[in-house]
């Protein structure tokens, strides 16, 4: 995945502009720049630390790692940022996995946030990673976790990690018939427990993938978390993850305070209710079997890399497409029918938004000059493709 498609899943709706962050782990490459915000660095170490930490590794330049505003060590973050309710955002990037405390984590980040706060993550799905092999994290890691108040990688933490690292090309793990049993770990396991040793005798920081997630598994543990009264937060919005893809991004927006853990599970319950029924539901029917595609526009016009795709294997058939979508605010929206020449029908369009279905009358599509023309019969939209059309493509402003 880009990194500007990363940087935009992840500051969609954030006050950049007139609002205060906090980036967690930037190291050489931040979200968020000071040009672009107001926004503060958290690391685990000093800059110092972290440089020197980083000298063994040859893929990072250490000169070019970021000045860290605030140490967030064995003190809490709100202890080390100075105070409670004072950010109006908080992002990080591929650091949730590294977190050996994910329920302490959280509330913490929520602590320096004001009410209605962001805290945006981006979350790698490990499917789709080397850590495909590894079992999902359960409730039952996260509670103990938390009970030790670990602020290091336990030895299970790095003994998982490193015993089922594995390379992994992408394209390969998105295959049809891809099995992750088939792949040899990169480290043996006498390699992996001598890393456990040095954790232990020399006290060493050794960074693993504390926790693993694919993307369902990582709503329910916020479901379990939520129930047991420590997520102050409600999902904002998703943005899933994508074939050929590795990671999804989710934005929570804490509660405000005060409230028991029975509402604050309720909000988190009807917040997932939301994101699982918001979408585009298409009835579609075209000439030749293919493979239609939305895309959507925020933070600076459409991924061409980022689609939504569905099969439409039958030609002739009327079929319902259906296009999960993020919450996003007043988006465009663009629609290509086939990657073919091909004459189609939109017999009716509805965009679900939680409760909330709109209903999407015909002319409100608008074609682009890829398509050959268009017409309104009985109440469905109907047009053709050019023959020699690259990207035909619908828009539609919600």
């Amino acid at each position: 995945m880009s990194f500007s498609i990363n940087r935009n899943n992840l500051t969609h709706g954030l006050r950049l502009a007139d609002g205060v962050g906090v980036e967690i782990g930037p190291l050489v490459n931040p979200v968020i720049t000071r040009e672009m915000s107001n926004v503060k660095y958290i690391d685990r170490a000093s800059t110092e630390e972290l440089r020197q930490w980083y000298s063994r590794d040859e893929k990072i330049n250490v000169n070019e790692i970021m000045n860290i505003d605030y140490v967030w060590g064995e003190q809490s973050l709100a202890e080390a940022t100075g105070g409670v309710e004072q950010f109006d955002y908080c992002v990080a990037s591929h650091v949730i996995e590294h977190i050996p405390d994910l329920i302490t984590w959280l509330g913490e980040i929520a602590s320096i946030l004001k009410p209605g706060g962001i805290a945006s993550f981006a979350v790698p799905d490990k499917r789709y990673t080397f850590d495909c092999k590894r079992a999902d994290t359960t409730a039952a890691d996260l509670v103990e976790n938390y009970l030790r108040k670990l602020r290091k990688p336990s030895y299970r933490h790095i003994f998982d990690h490193f015993s089922n690292f594995v390379e992994v090309d992408i394209n390969t793990a998105w295959s049809e018939g891809f099995d992750p049993d088939d792949l040899k770990p990169s480290k043996s396991a006498a390699d992996t427990y001598r890393a456990c040793l040095e954790a232990r005798d020399q006290g060493r920081y050794v960074d693993s993938h504390c926790s693993v997630f694919t993307e369902p598994s990582f709503f329910d543990l916020l479901g379990v978390i939520s129930e047991l009264g420590f997520l102050d937060f409600r999902i904002k919005r998703n943005f899933s993850v994508r074939r050929g893809m590795f990671e999804f991004f989710v934005q929570l927006e804490k509660l405000e305070p005060g409230l028991s853990t029975q509402s604050k599970y309720q909000q988190y319950c009807d917040s997932l209710e939301q994101m699982l029924n918001t979408g585009l539901e298409l009835q579609f029917s075209a000439n030749t079997a293919c493979h239609p595609k939305l895309y959507f526009s925020h933070s600076g016009g459409f991924n061409e890399t980022e689609s939504i795709e569905a099969a439409y294997p039958h030609a002739g058939n009327r079929e319902i497409l259906n296009f999960p979508l993020p919450q996003l605010d007043s988006p465009q929206l663009r629609f290509d029918p086939a990657e073919v020449a091909a004459e189609f029908s939109i017999i009716s369009a509805t965009l679900r938004n939680g409760s909330e279905i709109i209903s999407i009358a015909p002319d409100s599509w608008q074609p682009a000059q890829q398509i050959a023309a268009t017409e309104i019969t009985h109440g469905e939209l109907r047009a053709r493709t050019n023959p020699d059309a690259n990207d035909p493509a619908l828009t539609l402003q919600v």
